[in-house]
């Protein structure tokens, strides 16, 4: 057995030594004390031998006791070495795999984390965009259909005005072509000698002058010629009473406000000048018709004309 050599070399050695603490003691015991006889120093000293292999026995007991305590130590030692090594390990691996699965845990927490968060701040960003779509539409029509409608209203307002205007200038333009056409067509009836349709002609271009005279439409001096003919052929129509009968025609409403083309007629026409001025006389102080004559004297032929001195 592996401890069998150690329990000799033990018990050996405590042999030399009880031996050589035997030989001190006797060595320093001889002179003090006379030597015994031999039988009984014989005795003694098994006795002394038999006391040494006993406590030889007991501490070869004691040092195979003591190899073994040492022996179980050591094996308890490397068991609890061993052992301790492998929880060591053991929680060296738990942990590593606890680190792993945390950072597993984590990395896959944060991925997740970051795709939601990804997510959210895109959901929010597209949510963000539509509405920003939605009332910037909204507020583009809002703005198309106020612009529509102000243009429609300018459009309106312009189109209103230029009717007005195009209506107004086909008015004037009728306005003085009515005159001129009147005005024609009283010198050629004039000219026929048709006095009547001449007359008629006249006071029809001098309304036209009155529709357009606060307009100016047709000059002055061409409303003052239309009037002056007309009582031209008053007096080729009536060469007894024009005069009765030029004051029946002033007292028309045609020649109201007609003063200065009245003015103007009675620079050509003399004989117009009294009657004009009985006209704005009162009435109380206005002379009776004078009566009219019995026999009739003969009528020349008679020709339109523009000027006093043809009358």
């Amino acid at each position: 057995m592996p401890r069998t050599l150690p329990s000799q070399a033990l018990r050996l050695i405590a042999s030399i030594a009880a031996i050589v603490l035997l030989a001190a003691y006797t060595a320093a015991a001889a002179p003090q004390k006379p030597a015994p006889p031999m039988p009984t120093s014989q005795a003694q000293l098994e006795a002394r031998v038999k006391d040494l292999e006993t406590r030889l026995a007991a501490a070869e007991q004691k040092a195979a006791s003591a190899a073994m305590e040492k022996d179980y130590i050591t094996r308890v030692q490397a068991q609890y070495e061993r052992y301790y090594e492998k929880a060591f390990n053991t929680q060296v691996t738990i942990l590593s795999v606890i680190a792993l699965f945390i950072t597993i845990v984590f990395g896959l927490a944060a991925r997740f984390g970051f795709g939601i968060f990804d997510r959210t701040i895109q959901l929010k960003l597209t949510e963000a965009s539509t509405q920003l779509r939605t009332e910037f539409t909204q507020s583009l029509e809002k703005e198309t259909q106020a612009l529509r409608d102000a243009n429609s209203a300018q459009l309106k307002a312009l189109e209103n005005g230029l009717t007005k205007q195009i209506t107004e200038q086909v008015e004037n333009l009728n306005i003085r072509s009515e005159f001129q056409f009147q005005f024609a067509q009283g010198l050629a009836a004039a000219a026929d000698e048709r006095f009547a349709d001449a007359r008629a002609s006249f006071r029809n271009a001098l309304q036209n002058y009155k529709l357009g005279k606060s307009k100016q439409l047709v000059s002055k001096r061409g409303g003052a010629q239309a009037l002056r003919n007309i009582f031209v052929l008053v007096k080729k129509q009536n060469k007894e009473n024009f005069a009765e009968i030029a004051k029946i025609e002033l007292v028309d409403e045609l020649y109201n406000n007609l003063e200065d083309e009245l003015a103007q007629a009675t620079l050509t026409l003399r004989w117009l000048i009294p009657v004009l001025f009985e006209k704005n006389l009162p009435p109380s102080q206005q002379a009776a018709p004078a009566p009219k004559a019995n026999k009739t004297e003969p009528t020349a032929p008679t020709k339109a004309a523009t000027r006093d001195g043809d009358e």
